[in-house]
C-alpha cells in the first residue's frame, strides 16, 4: 500500500505506534530506564553501621524503653524502616504495574495502579505517569495527556519524564499549536540525555509538518549517507518503513557494516522490509533464528501469504503469547479462529483485546462465535444487550444474527418481526422468511421434529429420468345405453 499525502489520517495512526516503540526504549525516559532504586528513592533502609542492631527494636509495636536509650540515627533508621514497611505494598504494586504494562496487560495494571494509595503515597506522579501511559495505549488520548499535564510535571526533573509522552498524545490529538510548544521545550529538557540528537523526535515533527521532501522520500535516501551506527540504522528503517519506502532499504543494504547484521532487531528490520517488497524467501531468512513478537508475526504474514492458515495461525498465537495486546496478531488471529472453526479460541483471543471506545464491536463479535459454537443461550444476551446499546435499532448485520437466534429458540413472534425488518432492507432470504412465519403455526419447533417431513424418500434422481405414462381410468356411474333410451322416449312431468 503506497501513501499519499491526503492519507493524513493514516499516517497519524502509524506515527502513535512507532512513537510509543521510541518512547519505551528512549534512554530519556526515565519510567524504563530507572531502576528499582531510583523510583522509590527515599524508601530504602539507612546504611548507618555505627547503628545499634534493629532486632532490638520492635517495629509493630510502640517502643516502651526510654528514648535516650537510643541514639539520634538509631531513631532515624527505625522511623525510616516503619515509612518503608507502610510504603512496601505501594512499591510493590508499581513494580507490578510496570511488569503488566511491558507485558501489554493492561486489565493487570490497572489493577496493581488501583492498589496504590494516593491519600499517603508520595509515588502519585509515577502512578499518573503508569496511567497516563495505560490510557495512550487504549486509545484514550485525552486522558492520557490530562494524568500529565498538571503544574507539578512542568518541573524539569519530572517534565524529562512526560515530555515525548505528551507529545505523541498531541500527535494523535491533532492539536497543532500545543504540539510546537512541546516538541520544543521537549528537545531543550532533554537533549542531554539523547544519545542520537533527537532523530526521531525531529521526524516525526518532519511528518506532522508534511514535509515534502520526507514524505516523497528523497530525504530517507540522504539521511542512509550520514548513519554510521545500528541506533540510527534502526530509527531510519523504521522510518523507511514508516513512509513505505522499503525499496529503499533494500538498495541500501550493501552499505551497511558487517558488524549490524549481528544486530537480531536490524535484521528483523531487514526481513521486514523483503516481506514488504515480496521476497518472502529472503524475509524468511533473515528472522530465522530470531523469536520476538514481530518475527512471529512476519512468519505468519508469510505462512498466510502461501495459504498455510494452520501454521499462520500457530505463528500469531506465539505472538500473543510473548505479547498479549500485539494488535497485528490479534486482527489476524481472529479472523483465521473463525475460518478455522476454533471458536473457544476466538473468544479467548477477544478477552484480550485493547478496551474499545465502542464495546458494542467486540459484543458482536462474541455473538459471532457464540452463535457458531451453537451457544444460543449466550448468543441472545448479548444480543439483548446490543439492542439496548443500540437504541433498539440494529444495524443489518445484527439483525441477521437476531433472525437466526430467533428461529433456533423456537420464538415465531420475535422471528416474524426480525424476518419483516430484514425483508424492508431488501435482503431475499428474510423476505423467504417472514412468509414461512404466515405459513407455520411455528417454523422453528417445525425445524426441530424427529419425524420424517415427507412420507416417501426423496430421490432427485427420479425427477431426472422420463418415467412411463399410465393413462387414467375412468370409473362408469351411468351407462351410456340408459341414457340413450331415455333420449328416445318422450318424459311426461305432473305435478
Amino acid at each position: 500500500m503506497k501513501m499519499t499525502q491526503n492519507t493524513s489520517g493514516t499516517i497519524f495512526r502509524k506515527i502513535i505506534i512507532l512513537s510509543i516503540m521510541f518512547y519505551l526504549s528512549s534512554p530519556t525516559n526515565q519510567i524504563w530506564a530507572g531502576t528499582y532504586e531510583q523510583e522509590t528513592s527515599g524508601f530504602s533502609r539507612s546504611q548507618t553501621t555505627s547503628a545499634r542492631l534493629l532486632e532490638d527494636i520492635e517495629v509493630n509495636s510502640n517502643i516502651s524503653k526510654d528514648w535516650s536509650y537510643y541514639g539520634k540515627e538509631e531513631v532515624e533508621r527505625y522511623q525510616i524502616q516503619k515509612e518503608y514497611k507502610e510504603k512496601s505494598k505501594d512499591i510493590f504494586a508499581l513494580r507490578e504495574a510496570k511488569k503488566a504494562i511491558i507485558n501489554g496487560d493492561l486489565e493487570l495494571a490497572n489493577f496493581f495502579l488501583s492498589k496504590i494509595n494516593t491519600n499517603r503515597s508520595d509515588l502519585i506522579l509515577v502512578k499518573d505517569r503508569y496511567r497516563s501511559l495505560v490510557k495512550f495505549i487504549e486509545g484514550d488520548y485525552k486522558g492520557s495527556y490530562d494524568l500529565i499535564n498538571s503544574n507539578l510535571y512542568n518541573i524539569d526533573k519530572y517534565y524529562q519524564q512526560v515530555c515525548i509522552l505528551r507529545i505523541i498524545n498531541l500527535i494523535a490529538l491533532d492539536d497543532i499549536e500545543k504540539f510546537k510548544t512541546e516538541m520544543g521545550s521537549c528537545q531543550n529538557s532533554t537533549i542531554d540525555h539523547s544519545t542520537n540528537n533527537h532523530f526521531w523526535l525531529r521526524q516525526v515533527t518532519n511528518i506532522k509538518e508534511k514535509s515534502t521532501s520526507l514524505l516523497q522520500g528523497s530525504l530517507i535516501s540522504q539521511l542512509r549517507q550520514s548513519i554510521n551506527n545500528n541506533e540510527y540504522i534502526k530509527i531510519w528503517m523504521k522510518l523507511a518503513l514508516f513512509i513505505n519506502k522499503e525499496d529503499v532499504i533494500i538498495k541500501k543494504l550493501a552499505g551497511l557494516a558487517p558488524s549490524s547484521y549481528e544486530d537480531k532487531e536490524i535484521r528483523e528490520l531487514i526481513g521486514f522490509a523483503y516481506y514488504r517488497v515480496g521476497d518472502l524467501k529472503k524475509a524468511e531468512e533473515f528472522i530465522e533464528d530470531i523469536e520476538t513478537p514481530n518475527a512471529d508475526n512476519i512468519r505468519g504474514n508469510i505462512n498466510l501469504k502461501k495459504n498455510k492458515l494452520e501454521l499462520a495461525f500457530g505463528h500469531f498465537k506465539l505472538a500473543l503469547n510473548k505479547k498479549q495486546n500485539s494488535e497485528n496478531a490479534l486482527e489476524r488471529c481472529l479472523p483465521l479462529a473463525y475460518q478455522l472453526g476454533l471458536w473457544d479460541e476466538g473468544l479467548v483471543m477477544l478477552e484480550q483485546t485493547v478496551k474499545q471506545k465502542d464495546i458494542r464491536k467486540k459484543m458482536a463479535l462474541q455473538a459471532v462465535l457464540n452463535i457458531r459454537k451453537e451457544d444460543i443461550e449466550t448468543s441472545r444476551s448479548l444480543i439483548n444487550i446490543l439492542e439496548y446499546k443500540f437504541n433498539n435499532k440494529l444495524p443489518y448485520e445484527l439483525i441477521l444474527m437476531d433472525t437466526f437466534v430467533s428461529l433456533k429458540e423456537a420464538n415465531q413472534e420475535r422471528l416474524a418481526n426480525r424476518s419483516a425488518e430484514g425483508c424492508k432492507k431488501e435482503e431475499g432470504l428474510h423476505c423467504w422468511l417472514y412468509l414461512k412465519t404466515l405459513e407455520w403455526e411455528n417454523i422453528g419447533r417445525t425445524l426441530t421434529r424427529d419425524e420424517p417431513t415427507l412420507s416417501k424418500q426423496f430421490n432427485i434422481e427420479e425427477l431426472k429420468t422420463k418415467g412411463q405414462i399410465t393413462p387414467l381410468q375412468d370409473s362408469i356411474m351411468i351407462d351410456q345405453s340408459d341414457i340413450e333410451e331415455l333420449d328416445g322416449n318422450d318424459i311426461n312431468l305432473s305435478f
